[in-house]
């Protein structure tokens, strides 16, 4: 085997293929639990609410953001509160 074969062999089987994105273990099963989240059906328009909104909070944590300031401020830009 010339040398770094091996190595090259090893470094080829870790890399994603093709149209995969790389993740680590934890990133897949937060993606995974937000596609659950996804797929709920119903007919009430809050539940699927709150469905989206744990999709979104899981996938902001993936990526490391919060959405929670973002949409409070998005909310009460709006409003004078105080005085």
């Amino acid at each position: 085997m010339p040398f770094g074969g091996e190595l090259h062999r090893r470094a080829i089987a870790m890399l994603p293929r093709g149209d995969e994105i790389a993740l680590k273990q934890y990133q897949r099963q937060q993606c995974a639990a937000a596609v659950e989240a996804l797929r709920y059906r119903s007919s009430d328009a809050l539940i699927v609410a709150e469905h989206l909104r744990q999709a979104r909070a899981i996938l902001t944590g993936v990526l490391g953001l919060d959405a929670t300031g973002e949409m409070l401020d998005a909310l009460f830009g709006r409003f004078c509160i105080g005085k």
